[in-house]
């Protein structure tokens, strides 16, 4: 009996190489990044009051300070 199997489908089933890790690894991260986005953005966004007010007195303090070295 003759067994009816290619073998160029056979390859399909090899062990992956690391170049192909390396490909999946990049899709992990990809994903992951693309996930994260919304709550880094969402980070961004209420941290940007508090960077602001600090600024502002950052800035005062120091034209305060100029204003009365002069």
């Amino acid at each position: 009996m003759k067994a009816n199997t290619n073998t160029a489908n056979l390859r399909a089933y090899e062990v992956a190489g690391p170049a192909d890790l390396a490909g999946a690894a990049k899709v992990v991260k990809n994903v992951a990044l693309f996930a994260a986005a919304p709550f880094i953005g969402l980070a961004y966004a209420a941290a940007f009051p508090f960077v602001a007010v600090g600024l502002i007195a950052w800035y005062g303090t120091l034209a305060a300070l100029k204003r009365v070295r002069a």
